[in-house]
């Protein structure tokens, strides 16, 4: 075996998972998306919705990540079956799939989305890279403003107050 060559981890093309009394087995590739529904998860597939008994962050594992995306704690979406991204007040998307189903991201997920954004061709990842540097320059300015706001303030070690005009008095350092 060549030493140069990276194993990447394999992951199953048919999920065999319990509905019911049955055992069923769902080709990936038909995955359009998938819904927390309590101690169950939703699979839709194109031809019909199954009921499992399984978590989300179970199914997430099995599931091959360059393919599924989790876009929020209850939701993983085929990113093959994404119609469009829609830029959200907060920094959330509204993923749109082909199908015209709307999932909203949650702003934990947000780097994910957005690196699925950045894959897709023309002025979607155009304005993704103005999002970020705007956000970029935000954070920057709130730590500016934060260090001078926190900045130490010099101990005085002596001083005597003095009469200014107008009955003002004034701190005058001696020292």
């Amino acid at each position: 075996m060549d030493a140069d060559v990276e194993l990447l981890p394999a992951y199953p093309t048919r999920l065999a998972l319990r509905d019911g009394q049955r055992m069923l087995t769902i080709v990936t590739d038909e995955i359009v998306w998938i819904e927390a529904a309590g101690n169950y998860v939703q699979i839709y597939t194109a031809r019909k919705t199954h009921l499992v008994r399984h978590t989300v962050k179970a199914m997430e594992c099995k599931l091959d990540p360059q393919r599924f995306i989790r876009v929020r704690p209850s939701a993983i979406v085929n990113i093959d079956n994404v119609h469009a991204l829609n830029a959200r007040a907060g920094g959330d998307y509204t993923v749109v799939l082909d199908d015209g189903t709307e999932i909203r991201s949650s702003r934990g997920f947000r780097d994910r989305v957005e690196d699925m954004l950045a894959d897709a061709a023309g002025t979607a990842r155009h304005a993704l890279a103005n999002r970020r540097r705007r956000r970029a320059r935000a954070a920057a300015r709130k730590a500016a403003h934060e260090s001078v706001v926190t900045a130490p303030v010099p101990a005085v070690t002596t001083s005597s107050t003095l009469p200014v005009a107008h009955g003002h008095m004034a701190l005058v350092s001696m020292g």
